[in-house]
């Protein structure tokens, strides 16, 4: 079920089916890529972790978990228990929307967890907050982060459009699984963004370690229109993506911009993995409106 909200020159609409965001729009114009028919994680919710984890398994307190491989191709589990469920809305008004959601202790992970996405508009744009709470009886590993699309104009593709992003450092990844390798220094790939320059060709697919975690990460095209993106001090990485898909029909359109609280696979390195304990919760926001 497709629900949506408005204030002032802001619209959005989010999908019931994973509680993401599936569509946000100034004065009619797409600041996100909208849902469509093929599934690429857009505007999806990412918990209780993000990114990957290598072959699916970790460990945790001495025990060891197997998330589904739905990522086959490379042998990994991609972003976690949430985005395919059914969320339950709490909440609906005019320009706000409450979804709920809870899982299980599992194979996959070590707990209950109980689950809240506020979704609200106002003149600043979009604010997009998760909660989450541990109501089981054991400790969990835990991470967080969304999959927006941002689009600068229609018909602009990143090549053309400036992004700035402040990260100093990125995560090295292997090409054939996407997985780390090491962090490096981004002068190392041209990978520096941090004063704003024009993306050209460059494929990226990488986590930015953040310098600033509460700075905006901005995508705009030649015209001066685009959109940003804002979080609060819980963003410790950013993944970006150009979103190539194989050179196909819409490819380098929308750019996936993901602030993270760990890195990849950090269930596994145990990078800057929060704890849960038992009766613990966690919340996190993000933002996004129009340049």
């Amino acid at each position: 079920m497709i629900i949506s909200i408005s204030s002032g020159s802001y619209s959005a609409s989010i999908d019931t089916h994973g509680g993401g965001l599936a569509s946000l729009q100034f004065e009619g114009r797409n600041l996100v890529e909208p849902r469509g028919a093929t599934h690429t994680y857009a505007g999806d919710l990412l918990a209780p972790w993000p990114n990957r984890i290598r072959d699916g398994k970790y460990s945790w307190k001495g025990v060891d978990y197997q998330a589904p491989l739905n990522e086959a191709a490379r042998g990994n589990n991609l972003h976690a228990l949430v985005f395919d469920k059914e969320w339950t809305v709490a909440a609906h008004t005019g320009d706000s929307a409450t979804l709920t959601l809870s899982i299980h202790a599992s194979a996959a992970y070590a707990t209950d967890l109980e689950f809240s996405v506020i979704y609200s508009l106002s003149s600043a744009g979009l604010h997009w907050q998760i909660n989450a709470k541990n109501v089981g009886s054991a400790s969990a590993p835990y991470g967080v982060s969304v999959h927006p699309y941002l689009m600068a104009e229609a018909g602009v593709k990143n090549d053309a459009c400036t992004l700035t992003l402040k990260s100093s450092k990125y995560m090295s990844v292997d090409l054939e699984r996407l997985l780390p390798t090491g962090v490096k220094d981004v002068e190392e790939a041209n990978f520096d963004f941090r004063n704003g320059r024009v993306i050209g060709d460059q494929f990226i697919d990488h986590a930015f370690l953040l310098d600033d975690h509460t700075a905006r990460i901005e995508l705009r095209a030649p015209s001066g229109k685009g959109s940003w993106l804002s979080s609060d001090e819980n963003a410790k990485w950013c993944q970006i993506h150009t979103s190539d898909r194989d050179g196909g029909a819409g490819s380098r359109m929308q750019l996936a911009v993901e602030p993270m609280t760990c890195a990849v696979d950090a269930f596994n390195s145990k990078e800057d993995v929060i704890e849960l304990a038992p009766g613990a919760s966690h919340s996190m926001w993000w933002k996004i409106g129009a340049l």
